[in-house]
């Protein structure tokens, strides 16, 4: 019977051991995944565009050449890099719409590496022409995306009106974080 008793204590504190072992390593697995999510990577890797770099596209509606050189100074400025078929990129330019007041004092420059005919259809379907503020281009061979190195669209870039980098959204920011980043 003493047996018995020992052979069962014995198997419980394996079994509450291996239990342990097991909570543990999920705690241990859920705290990296808590502090590694917290992380704010926007700014990793960015220290090359802390002011605004050089830069030549051809915007819509005629081609014309815009670069960094025709940028008001003391204005802060936006590049959103962009997908015409991207729907977070849509939603992000219904936003800018509802929003061009806000904006009116802001330069922002739209690229995307589709073609001109894609770019061109998203400008006219988004009436773009209506916001003297905002320019939009093609990225023709995708200079300035090799340039930021972008991986995701929509991507932000936010300059303050110093032209230095204010903030730096991958995805989806939504108007009003665009504006904080600016004061």
């Amino acid at each position: 019977m003493l047996n018995s008793w020992i052979t069962f204590l014995k198997l419980s504190l394996q079994k509450k051991y291996k239990v342990k072992k097991i909570l543990f390593l999920i705690a241990f697995i859920a705290g990296t995944i808590v502090t590694t999510a917290q992380k704010d990577s926007s700014a990793i890797g960015l220290s090359k565009f802390e002011t605004i770099p050089s830069f030549n596209i051809y915007t819509l509606p005629d081609s014309t050449s815009f670069s960094n050189k025709n940028l008001k100074k003391g204005k802060p400025f936006i590049i959103i890099f962009f997908n015409p078929d991207c729907e977070h990129c849509q939603k992000e330019t219904k936003e800018l719409l509802a929003y061009k007041n806000e904006l009116k004092n802001i330069q922002v420059l739209m690229v995307s590496p589709s073609s001109y005919a894609l770019v061109k259809q998203f400008y006219q379907e988004y009436t773009l022409s209506t916001i003297p503020n905002i320019k939009m281009g093609q990225d023709v061979n995708y200079s300035l995306g090799r340039l930021f190195n972008l991986r995701t669209f929509p991507s932000i870039f936010i300059y303050d009106k110093k032209g230095k980098l204010a903030k730096a959204f991958v995805g989806n920011a939504g108007v009003p974080a665009i504006l904080d980043a600016i004061k």
